[in-house]
């Protein structure tokens, strides 16, 4: 198999954080809105606005994790291997989650 040479790892590093951190903020809005009312309140009207693109934005993202989780595996260091593939695995099924409840809210909305 072909070597892959890429120094990308600080981008997907990155792109795992923020996907962690937009579930996290999933989390927090729809089983503790009471922690941090007017601060999640903001934030959710915020993210309510763009939801369409933003939903757009993290299914590529969690689709590039994946791939980049399935083809760099063995290059990752021992020590962070497992929490790579947790953190993966917790943005994928968060993402599923999502589309689910944002599904099931839309379709009682119509």
């Amino acid at each position: 198999m072909a070597e892959l040479k890429s120094n990308n790892s600080r981008q997907i590093a990155l792109v795992l954080w923020l996907m962690l951190t937009l579930n996290l903020v999933f989390i927090w809005t729809k089983f503790f809105p009471n922690i941090g009312e007017d601060f999640i309140t903001w934030l959710d009207n915020g993210l309510e606005s763009i939801r369409v693109p933003l939903t757009i934005v993290e299914f590529i993202a969690i689709g590039t994790l994946f791939v980049d989780l399935v083809m760099r595996y063995d290059s990752v260091s021992k020590k962070l291997r497992t929490l790579h593939v947790i953190g993966v695995g917790i943005c994928v099924c968060g993402f599923i989650f999502k589309a689910f409840i944002f599904f099931l809210h839309s379709a009682y909305l119509s």
